[in-house]
Protein backbone atom coordinates (compact mmCIF):
# COMPACT_ATOMS: atom_id res chain seq x y z
CA UNK A 1 0.00 0.00 0.00
CA UNK A 2 1.76 3.60 -1.26
CA UNK A 3 1.11 6.66 0.06
CA UNK A 4 -1.53 7.14 -3.13
CA UNK A 5 -3.38 4.53 -2.32
CA UNK A 6 -3.74 6.06 1.52
CA UNK A 7 -4.70 9.68 0.08
CA UNK A 8 -7.37 7.75 -2.43
CA UNK A 9 -8.85 5.88 0.00
CA UNK A 10 -9.38 8.98 2.18
CA UNK A 11 -10.32 11.03 -0.25
CA UNK A 12 -13.50 8.09 -0.64
CA UNK A 13 -13.88 8.41 2.81
CA UNK A 14 -14.20 11.65 2.72
CA UNK A 15 -16.66 11.47 -0.34
CA UNK A 16 -18.98 9.00 1.46
CA UNK A 17 -18.95 11.04 4.87
CA UNK A 18 -19.72 14.37 2.52
CA UNK A 19 -23.20 12.44 0.99
CA UNK A 20 -24.05 11.03 4.32
CA UNK A 21 -23.96 14.42 5.33
CA UNK A 22 -26.40 15.99 2.84
CA UNK A 23 -28.82 13.01 3.20
CA UNK A 24 -28.84 13.52 6.63
CA UNK A 25 -29.77 17.64 6.22
CA UNK A 26 -32.61 16.72 3.27
CA UNK A 27 -33.74 14.20 5.69
CA UNK A 28 -33.65 16.39 8.97
CA UNK A 29 -35.40 19.63 6.36
CA UNK A 30 -37.82 16.95 4.82
CA UNK A 31 -39.09 15.90 8.57
CA UNK A 32 -38.83 19.62 10.23
CA UNK A 33 -40.78 20.62 6.87
CA UNK A 34 -43.41 17.87 7.64
CA UNK A 35 -43.80 19.39 11.24
CA UNK A 36 -44.29 22.59 9.90
CA UNK A 37 -47.26 21.47 8.09
CA UNK A 38 -48.51 19.73 10.72
CA UNK A 39 -48.28 22.40 13.09
CA UNK A 40 -50.29 24.81 10.91
CA UNK A 41 -53.33 22.22 10.67
CA UNK A 42 -53.60 21.81 14.71
CA UNK A 43 -55.22 24.61 16.75
CA UNK A 44 -52.59 26.88 18.66
CA UNK A 45 -53.23 30.06 20.49
CA UNK A 46 -51.53 32.20 17.49
CA UNK A 47 -50.05 31.49 14.44
CA UNK A 48 -46.43 32.52 15.21
CA UNK A 49 -46.32 30.49 18.28
CA UNK A 50 -43.54 28.28 18.33
CA UNK A 51 -44.03 24.61 19.42
CA UNK A 52 -41.74 21.88 19.90
CA UNK A 53 -42.66 18.90 18.11
CA UNK A 54 -43.25 16.80 20.82
CA UNK A 55 -46.17 19.30 21.51
CA UNK A 56 -47.14 19.46 17.93
CA UNK A 57 -47.28 15.73 18.42
CA UNK A 58 -49.15 15.86 21.55
CA UNK A 59 -51.53 18.52 20.09
CA UNK A 60 -51.99 16.70 16.59
CA UNK A 61 -53.03 13.34 18.76
CA UNK A 62 -55.82 15.20 20.77
CA UNK A 63 -57.30 17.16 17.54
CA UNK A 64 -57.92 14.07 16.24
CA UNK A 65 -59.59 12.57 19.30
CA UNK A 66 -61.85 15.65 18.90
CA UNK A 67 -62.75 15.11 15.87
CA UNK A 68 -63.09 11.71 16.00
CA UNK A 69 -65.63 12.27 18.91
CA UNK A 70 -67.48 14.72 16.42
CA UNK A 71 -68.18 11.76 14.23
CA UNK A 72 -69.04 9.58 16.81
CA UNK A 73 -65.51 7.04 16.93
CA UNK A 74 -63.66 6.13 19.60
CA UNK A 75 -59.65 6.42 18.67
CA UNK A 76 -58.57 6.45 22.16
CA UNK A 77 -56.00 3.99 23.32
CA UNK A 78 -57.51 2.23 26.01
CA UNK A 79 -61.43 3.17 24.12
CA UNK A 80 -62.49 4.80 27.11
CA UNK A 81 -64.98 6.98 25.19
CA UNK A 82 -63.68 10.45 26.23
CA UNK A 83 -66.01 13.33 25.39
CA UNK A 84 -65.78 16.18 22.94
CA UNK A 85 -65.10 18.58 25.65
CA UNK A 86 -62.70 16.34 27.84
CA UNK A 87 -60.60 16.14 24.61
CA UNK A 88 -60.73 19.80 23.58
CA UNK A 89 -59.77 21.01 27.27
CA UNK A 90 -56.69 17.89 26.25
CA UNK A 91 -55.62 20.06 23.76
CA UNK A 92 -55.68 23.16 25.54
CA UNK A 93 -53.66 22.38 28.24
CA UNK A 94 -51.06 21.03 25.69
CA UNK A 95 -51.49 24.73 24.13
CA UNK A 96 -51.29 26.27 27.97
CA UNK A 97 -48.06 24.21 29.27
CA UNK A 98 -46.37 24.81 26.12
CA UNK A 99 -46.83 28.43 26.22
CA UNK A 100 -45.62 28.06 29.79
CA UNK A 101 -42.88 26.35 29.42
CA UNK A 102 -41.73 28.59 26.67
CA UNK A 103 -41.97 31.18 28.76
CA UNK A 104 -39.63 29.61 31.59
CA UNK A 105 -36.61 29.11 29.21
CA UNK A 106 -36.62 32.53 28.25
Amino acid sequence: DGPGQIQEVKAIQQTRRLLANARERTRVHTISAAFEALRKQVPCYSYGQKLSKLAILRIACNYILSLAQLAELDYSTDHSSVNFSQCVEQCTRTLQAEGRSKKRKV
